[in-house]
């Protein structure tokens, strides 16, 4: 078994994937690992981007292509490449730059040393976002409080992207996810039962995407807030959570 598998979801990423992929061989260079990039049939050509990569030295076997052509969704791509997954621990971050890769590492050895999740926090002392317009801005805060109000979680940034996490937490919550909402760390956290000692968080400044568009859409923020209301009404349901 891998020491860890990351998982790259994308959508119209062939600006970006190359160059991401590119930044992450040496960060994780000394680390056992392999990166699956879970792409929802992308017609401006990611897939073939990320395949063209997968065949040059020092990417063979670390980087796979997952083509999905049903039932496109983040959370869904997420969930089935950890479904393919070889890694003892998954982590998540998107395609477009605006998480620091350099992170990695240390999220993976905080999940190594006893953690059950790790996550790169923008809402932790010394996190944040370099240039977010108000909006949304707005939006992330208002739904960050209204996850934590509700659902009583400790973890300051329940909206992230960006995590590694033990397998079995995704393990102990596979049969109770519902991964159609944007966010799936929330669903893995509030799902899994992961206890607030068990959470680190690691402060990172998020970059707002320069190239290609981004993925907060009005359809996006209903989708969220109906996976936060459905997490609240299964909290009272028995064996829904």
């Amino acid at each position: 078994m891998k020491a860890l598998t990351l998982v790259v979801p994308t959508y119209n990423e062939r600006e970006t994937i190359e160059a991401l992929l590119r930044s992450l061989a040496p960060v994780l260079a000394s680390v056992d690992c392999e990166i699956i990039v879970a792409d929802d049939d992308s017609p401006d050509g990611t897939g073939a981007a990320v395949r063209r990569l997968a065949r040059e030295p020092g990417f063979q076997g670390r980087v796979k292509l997952l083509t999905r052509r049903n039932d496109p969704g983040l959370g869904l791509s997420v969930v089935e490449a950890f479904e393919n997954a070889e890694g003892r621990a998954l982590a998540v971050m998107d395609a477009d730059g605006s998480h620091d890769e350099t992170l990695l590492p240390i999220l993976l050895k905080a999940v190594e040393g006893g953690a059950e999740v790790a996550v790169g926090s923008r809402r932790v002392p010394g996190g944040g976002a370099d240039r977010w317009p108000w909006y949304r801005r707005f939006t992330s805060t208002a739904a960050t409080l209204f996850a934590r109000g509700l659902l009583g979680l400790s973890l300051r940034d329940p909206m992230s992207g960006f995590f590694v996490l033990h397998r079995e937490v995704f393990e102990r919550s596979r049969s109770r996810l519902r991964p159609r909402g944007y966010k799936i760390l929330l669903e893995l956290v509030v799902r899994g039962k992961v206890p607030a000692d068990r959470i680190v968080e690691v402060p990172y400044i998020f970059k707002d995407r320069r190239q290609g568009y981004s993925k907060l859409r009005p359809g996006v923020v209903w989708s969220l807030l109906r996976q936060i209301a459905g997490l609240v009404r299964d909290r009272w349901r028995p064996g829904q959570i």
